[in-house]
This record gives structure tokens, sequence and C-alpha cells, in this order.
């Protein structure tokens, strides 16, 4: 009889520790997944405010490109390429060229 209930609880015991170690894991596990996912959300507000047209302009400013100043238009009934100059400002237009 004795042998029995010291079986048993040694039984529970090992069941109890089993369980304990399988909550830390789980907890763990729970906190990786939150730090995750404010990682994705910042990640995604980064990516969404790069996406803007000043912050893409700015960027290609940074990295030396320049606007181009023709506009060119293919008509495609003729197939004939147009080209107009800009009127943004900042913009040289090359000159002598007549449209």
């Amino acid at each position: 009889m004795v042998g029995l209930l010291g079986g048993g609880l040694l039984s529970l015991l090992i069941i109890n520790t089993t369980l304990a170690a399988g909550s830390y894991q789980i907890s763990d596990l729970q906190q990786s997944a939150a730090a995750q996912s404010q990682q994705i959300a910042t990640l995604s507000q980064q990516v969404a405010s790069d996406r803007s047209d000043t912050i893409i302009e700015q960027r290609a400013l940074q990295l030396g490109m320049v606007q181009q100043p023709l506009s060119s238009y293919v008509d495609l009934q003729t197939g004939r390429i147009t080209s107009q100059p800009t009127t943004d400002l900042g913009i040289p237009v090359e000159r002598g060229w007549v449209p």
C-alpha cells in the first residue's frame, strides 16, 4: 500500500514538473510573439511612410538622381514621339529646343 502511494506521489511530481516546464516554454513563446508583432507593426509603419512621394524624391536626390527636363509622349495612332519642356521650377530646359 505504501509503495502504491509512493509511486502515485512520484508520478504526480513528474507530471507537475513536466507541466511547469511546458508552462515556462509557453510563456517565453508568448513574449516572443508579442515582440515580433510589435516589430511587424513598426516595420509596417516605416514602409507606409517610405512610400510617400516626398520621401522617395528626397532619397532620389540624395542618390544624385535628377528630374528629366523633357516629358516625352508617344502618339499611339501615329507612333510619333513628341516632347514638351517641363514647367516645374528648378528643372533646366535645354537651350535651342522648340516644341
